[in-house]
């Protein structure tokens, strides 16, 4: 393949993963949902948002809706998309799609893939921030939701992130 700036002929590498979704779910009573569960690729036991991938022929939010009710047993009155990353782009092509759902109640139980071990907790999201600050939430892509989802609250302080000087891009 060609790079199409400059011409030059290489062999890239693409892996072809199907586009994944992350639910931001806030129950009635404001607490929002999130999961523990066993990650391979660190060997340990991580806290995370309800997530999957989205099948084909399938939206991202009909695929948040669906992963919610599966991982958790939660069902939302309300969705909305809040957000999108490449989660890198230098050699994946899929789409990390953040959702919010709002109005959360357990309507079932967890109806879990075999292998899967997935335990709810409910957590007020004044505690993200510190869950985050001492390595508890620490998946990037979770970290990504969350932050449209801060950011949608005006709960970033973009005049403090920027400092006293202002980038151009």
């Amino acid at each position: 393949m060609s790079h199409p700036v400059t011409g030059h002929r290489r062999t890239y590498y693409v892996l072809d993963n199907p586009d994944f979704i992350n639910v931001i779910a806030l129950t009635t009573e404001g607490q929002i949902v999130l999961i523990r569960q066993w990650r391979h690729g660190t060997r340990e036991i991580e806290l995370e948002l309800p997530a999957g991938l989205v099948d084909p022929g399938e939206s991202p939010l009909e695929a948040a809706r669906r992963e919610l009710l599966e991982e958790t047993g939660y069902a939302a009155e309300t969705w909305s998309l809040i957000g999108s990353v490449k989660p890198n782009p230098a050699y994946q092509v899929n789409t990390g799609w953040s959702t919010l759902a709002e109005g959360c109640r357990k309507v079932a139980e967890p109806s879990l893939d075999d292998g899967e071990d997935i335990e709810v907790v409910l957590v007020d999201p004044a505690e993200i921030p510190g869950l985050v600050r001492d390595g508890t939430i620490r998946h990037s892509l979770v970290l990504c939701s969350l932050f449209w989802w801060l950011d949608g609250r005006g709960g970033i302080d973009w005049g403090r992130v920027r400092g006293s000087g202002s980038a151009s891009l």
